[in-house]
C-alpha cells in the first residue's frame, strides 16, 4: 500500500524506494515471473484524508488480507514514465485479484507506507493470523532471501575525527575479508546494538563489495569535498501549542 503522493516527482521516488527495498539493485533482479509485488494506493478511491491518510491505507491493507483479495486502483490509465524502470516487478492492478496461493501456515502479508507533511515517514508490515506457522518453510525462505533484503549499517561517535577513524577501522577489516568471512546481518546487528553517540551516519548494502564502496565514498567525500561525515539529531526543548478552531474544539 503506497502513500501515493500523486505528484510527478513523489511517485517515482516512492516507487524506486519500494523497488530497492524489496528487490535490491536492478542488476540483481530476480528472473522468477512470480516474484512480483502488487502496489496500489487507496487515494485513487477516496482521495487524500490528510492526517488520517495512513489509517486509511492500513484499513485497506487489513481488509485485503482478511478477504484474500488484492484491490484494484481506480482511474489508472497511463504510467508515469519515471516509474517505468521499476514496473514489471512492481505491478499496479486495475481489477481485483485473488490473493496468490500460499503454502499451508504461511500468512498473507502487506506493507503500508505513510509520509507525513513534516518529513516523518512510517512503514508498517501486517500479516494474517495463522494458528500454526510453517516454521521450517519460513526459515528456509528467510535464508533464500537473505541476500535480497537491504541491510542498514549504522555508525556513531562524538566527533568527526572519531567517526572517520571508526569507519576506516571497519573498512580495513572488510577489505581483507570475503563473503564467507563476514555475515552482513550479524555485522549490522552488532553495529545497531552499540551505544548511539551524538554524531551519526549510516549506509545500506546487499553485498560486501557494496558496503566497502559506500564506506569508501563517505571517507572520500569528507576528504575531497569536505562534506560532513555524519549528522547530529536536533534536541530542541519541547513547547506547548494550543489550537482554538473557533468551533468549540480545542487541542
Amino acid at each position: 500500500e503506497g502513500h501515493g503522493t500523486g505528484t510527478k516527482a513523489g511517485d517515482p521516488q516512492e516507487a524506486g524506494a519500494i523497488y530497492r527495498a524489496f528487490f535490491g539493485e536492478k542488476e540483481q533482479e530476480s528472473q522468477d515471473p512470480n516474484d512480483v509485488l502488487y502496489v496500489g494506493s487507496i487515494k485513487t478511491i477516496i482521495g487524500h484524508t490528510e492526517g488520517t491518510a495512513g489509517v486509511a491505507g492500513l484499513l485497506k491493507a487489513s481488509l485485503a488480507i482478511q478477504n484474500g483479495v488484492i484491490p484494484p486502483n481506480m482511474l489508472f490509465e497511463d504510467l508515469n514514465p519515471d516509474i517505468k524502470p521499476y514496473y514489471g516487478k512492481l505491478q499496479i492492478l486495475t481489477s481485483g485479484k485473488p490473493w496468490p496461493q500460499l503454502p499451508a501456515g504461511v500468512p498473507r502479508r502487506a506493507s503500508v507506507n505513510s509520509f507525513g507533511f513534516g518529513g516523518a515517514n512510517a512503514h508498517a508490515i501486517i500479516e494474517s493470523y495463522e494458528p500454526t506457522l510453517a516454521k521450517q518453510y519460513i526459515e528456509k525462505k528467510a535464508i533464500e532471501r537473505s541476500s535480497v533484503a537491504a541491510i542498514p549499517f549504522v555508525f556513531s561517535a562524538n566527533s568527526e575525527k572519531t567517526l572517520s577513524t571508526q569507519i576506516e577501522t571497519y573498512l580495513d577489516f572488510l577489505e581483507n575479508a570475503d563473503e564467507s568471512d563476514v555475515n552482513l546481518r550479524d555485522l549490522a546487528w552488532t553495529l545497531s546494538r552499540r551505544s548511539a553517540f551524538s554524531l551519526r551516519t549510516y549506509c545500506s548494502a546487499l553485498t560486501l563489495e557494496t558496503l566497502r564502496n559506500k564506506l569508501t565514498a563517505k571517507l572520500e567525500a569528507k576528504k575531497n569535498d569536505n562534506k560532513a561525515l555524519g549528522v547530529r539529531p536536533a534536541h530542541k526543548t519541547k513547547t506547548i501549542l494550543g489550537v482554538f478552531t473557533g468551533q468549540g474544539a480545542q487541542w
